[in-house]
């Protein structure tokens, strides 16, 4: 059974935006440095056709990068409910952050926690706004911390 840390889950829904906005602003700059050579040689028509094919792989990246957008929110929405849920339950229980772990990356009813050596299971109001925790004691105590 996999536990992930509270860094873990702060640090995982920026890692692959940057990666797709680093790799449309490298495009684009081809595609300014394929058209400036089109414009000096106008009768060379490979830069023409260099251009026209990294606009149409720019447009193509946009329209990826933007079909996933709302996926991306959605996940961020959801990671960043489990880091809050996780910061509460510290404040309340008086624990540190760092000694925190889950079993699961989103928000759900029964997800069960790890506070230092002890097992919790949580409950949650149809809301989601109010939990209960509950000692439990796992069946198999072989778990992975997942930090990074």
């Amino acid at each position: 059974m996999n536990f992930y840390t509270i860094t873990y889950l702060e640090g995982q829904s920026t890692i692959n935006l940057y990666l797709k906005y680093i790799f449309i602003f490298v495009a684009l700059i081809i595609l300014l440095i394929v058209f400036s050579l089109y414009l000096r040689h106008r009768i060379q028509t490979k830069y023409r056709d260099l251009s026209i094919i990294l606009l149409l792989v720019i447009v193509f990246l946009i329209g990826v990068q933007y079909s996933d957008y709302t996926r991306d929110q959605s996940t961020y929405s959801k990671y960043s409910q489990m880091v809050q849920f996780m910061h509460q339950m510290a404040k309340d229980q008086h624990l540190d952050e760092t000694t925190l772990s889950v079993n699961a990356t989103t928000l759900s009813d029964g997800i069960i926690l790890k506070a230092q050596d002890t097992y919790y299971a949580a409950r949650f109001t149809s809301d989601m706004n109010a939990y209960t925790l509950q000692e439990v004691y796992l069946v198999n105590p072989d778990i992975k911390m997942v930090d990074r």
